[in-house]
């Protein structure tokens, strides 16, 4: 198995308003094979920050 990909991914997609410190974080690994794992290990704050993916946070429901 050859690993290409490692970063930062959310468990679950944030729902309208919720924050994204509140998010259940880890890292998304892709395979050569095409298969994905995701990895049960909080990323760092700064891997966090400077993630390329997992940015789309809807926005809160307006009333």
């Amino acid at each position: 198995m050859t690993l290409i990909s490692r970063e930062p991914w959310w468990l679950v997609p944030p729902q309208p308003g919720q924050q994204e410190q509140d998010l259940h974080w880890g890292y998304l690994e892709i395979y050569a094979d095409g298969h994905t794992v995701f990895v049960d290990q909080r990323p760092s704050d700064q891997e966090l920050a400077e993630r390329k993916s997992c940015r789309h946070f809807p926005e809160a429901e307006k009333n």
